[in-house]
Formats: structure tokens, C-alpha cells, sequence
């Protein structure tokens, strides 16, 4: 336990920026800020993903630094002014209200335009005026990968609207010094539509999607005869082209592993296939996400197919049979090495 505790003090504590605004438009309160006075300004926040892993996060402390935004120019360019300059956060997450939403809205787009139904706290009112010309911009944070498993209220939205809000998030992607800083922006409904307590609640479970590598669930194929095992071969227009795995992709939202697989099969290879539940999960870790990868057992419906008829594939660029001993030379795409490896064990393949 000693060692433990002498551990922890040397882990780095991560600084994390939270922003809301003041209130605007003749209105006495704004829920963004009433959220961020409820934040504590140190927090330990857990792994959302701790039961997917191999070995589980720790729980990490992290230092916020609260900062309400004017309604205006200023307040807009704010952080995008202190990234200029030289400040650095782990990780910014910008706080807004939407006033016609009933449920939460995570970000995934900041327009390129500025369009103000009605002037901001200082006077100003811009239509139809480009932020920068050069297009919308997205989120840094990997929303998607968190949606997997999450049982939330909010919703992912791709229109951040067109006045301060998005005027802001616009401002802090465009000056961020690399594309690794996670950065989004959440709308919290008014009070009267969605209690505050649920929007603190619901900031610290974005906080802790922030500063852990999300993990994500990803179906795999096992297809055996006669002692060998298929492998497919990533395309060049693929990440990790080139790499051999078995095939099959991520398990999206509300879908389980059987519907995943099924859609996975059909959309990159063109197979109507049948699944059995997975005989076991391998894990690998990727610069900005871990990998939890279950393997079912498939089979054809129907015949096998040939090989050579590659016009409905998608994502990789061959497909072969395998034995242990002829795949040795092949340049993997992640754990699946030690499917084989397992397969080998089990004496399910020669």
C-alpha cells in the first residue's frame, strides 16, 4: 500500500479548462455558469471504461480551471487568445445554453459563420459574416467513440448554432497548437427542462471521457476449415493499410455484437453470414483509443465465396486462408496475433 500511495503523488495531475457564459439577451441567469460555480475546482474523476480493459485505469486527479466568458467579441476570442500565448490545458470543454433544447448537445461542428438573431452583450450584431472563410471545423474530443455503452441523455449534434456558442468553440479549434487537444462544446438546457444537478452530474462524466483513452468494443470474424483461418488484408485508403486481421469493425451504439458483426461482414465483404457469441476478448492500445476485441466464431450462409470476387469489398484488398505456421510473416493490424495464438491452444486450427 505504501508504494502504492508514493506512486500516486508522482502521477501528473492533469489541468483541465471549463467555460461558461454570463447571462445574455435579458436574461437573469445562464445555466453554464450556474453549472461551473458547482464544480469543484479539484475532482477525481473514474474510468468510464474501466471494465473494457485489460488492467483499469486508476482513477486520476484533475485540477479545473473555471472560467466564465463574457457575451461578446472578448469573451469569444478569450481562450483562443491565451492558446496564442502559450496556455496549456490537458484537455477545454466549453459550457452553453440552448434554449429551445430539452436534453443536452454534445458538439460535433463549429460553423464557419456568424449569424446573430440578436446583439450580443456589448452591442454587436453580425448576419450571414464568415468567422474565417476557410470552413467549419470539428470537435477535437472523439464523441462517437464515447457513445458505445453510455447511458446519457445527451444527444450528438452537428449544429452548434451560429451565435457566441459556436463563435467560441470556432475560436478555440481554430487557434489550437495541435489536433490532439480534445476540445468540445456542450449545451445544457435551460433549468426549467433539465435539472441542474443533471447537468453537473453529466459534466463530470464528459470531464472523465476527456482525460481517459476511451476503449473501443470492436467485433471480430473467426472463420475456420479445414484447420486454416481466414484473415483479411487492409486496403491503402485504410488506416494501418496493409495490416492483416480478421475481419469485422466496431460495435456502434445500441447494437449488440451479433448485429454488429452480421452488418460488419456485409458492408465490407458482401457475405451473408451467421454468428456465434464471442469465445473471447483481446486488447491493444492505439495513440488516441484502446481496443477491446471480441472474436465470434461465423459461418456462410449459403456456399463459401470465392475468393477472387472482390468487387463488394470495401475496406480491405485480400482475403485469405491461414494456418498458424503461414502467418507468422504478416504484419498485424493489432492483437489478433494472439487469436492465433489461442487458436493454436484450443487445437482448433493445424
Amino acid at each position: 500500500m505504501m508504494m502504492k500511495n508514493l506512486h500516486d503523488q508522482h502521477r501528473p495531475v492533469k489541468r483541465l479548462l471549463v467555460t461558461g457564459f454570463e447571462p445574455f439577451g435579458g436574461a437573469d441567469v445562464n445555466i453554464s455558469q450556474d453549472v461551473l460555480s458547482a464544480l469543484q475546482s479539484e475532482t477525481i474523476l473514474t474510468d468510464p471504461w474501466a471494465h473494457l480493459r485489460s488492467s483499469p485505469n486508476n482513477p486520476m486527479k484533475v485540477e479545473l480551471e473555471r472560467l466564465v466568458l463574457s457575451v461578446d467579441e472578448v469573451g469569444s476570442l478569450h481562450v483562443a487568445n491565451r492558446l496564442a500565448a502559450g496556455d496549456s490545458w490537458d484537455a477545454i470543454l466549453h459550457l452553453g445554453v440552448c434554449g429551445s433544447c430539452t436534453v443536452p448537445r454534445l458538439e460535433t461542428r463549429a460553423q464557419d459563420l456568424l449569424d446573430m438573431r440578436i446583439a450580443d452583450n456589448s452591442g454587436r450584431q453580425h448576419r450571414a459574416t464568415p468567422l474565417s472563410g476557410r470552413g467549419d471545423l470539428g470537435s477535437t474530443a472523439p464523441i462517437q467513440q464515447w457513445m458505445r455503452g453510455w447511458d446519457t441523455a445527451a444527444e450528438i449534434s452537428v449544429d452548434a448554432g451560429a451565435y457566441l456558442c459556436n463563435e467560441t468553440l470556432y475560436r478555440t479549434l481554430d487557434s489550437l497548437p495541435n489536433a490532439s487537444l480534445p476540445v468540445l462544446f456542450l449545451h445544457l438546457p435551460k433549468e426549467e427542462h433539465y435539472e441542474k444537478s443533471k447537468s453537473v452530474s453529466l459534466v463530470n462524466e464528459v470531464l472523465a471521457r476527456l482525460v481517459h483513452k476511451p476503449v473501443i468494443e470492436v467485433a471480430g470474424a473467426l472463420f475456420i476449415h479445414d484447420g486454416q483461418f481466414l484473415l483479411a488484408r487492409r486496403a491503402p485508403h485504410e488506416r494501418h493499410p496493409g495490416t492483416w486481421e480478421f475481419p469485422g469493425g466496431k460495435v456502434e451504439r445500441k447494437e449488440s455484437f451479433e448485429q454488429a458483426i452480421l452488418r460488419e461482414i456485409k458492408e465490407e465483404l458482401g457475405w451473408d453470414i451467421k454468428a456465434d457469441p464471442s469465445v473471447g476478448t483481446w486488447h491493444h492500445e492505439l495513440d488516441s483509443f484502446c481496443v477491446a476485441l471480441s472474436i465470434m466464431p461465423c459461418r456462410f450462409s449459403g456456399e463459401r465465396p470465392i475468393l477472387e470476387l472482390n468487387e463488394d469489398w470495401t475496406s480491405h484488398d485480400q482475403v485469405e486462408w491461414f494456418s498458424p505456421s503461414s502467418s507468422n510473416a504478416l504484419e498485424w493490424t493489432g492483437s489478433d496475433q494472439l487469436v492465433v495464438k489461442w487458436l493454436v491452444e484450443q487445437n482448433l486450427v493445424l
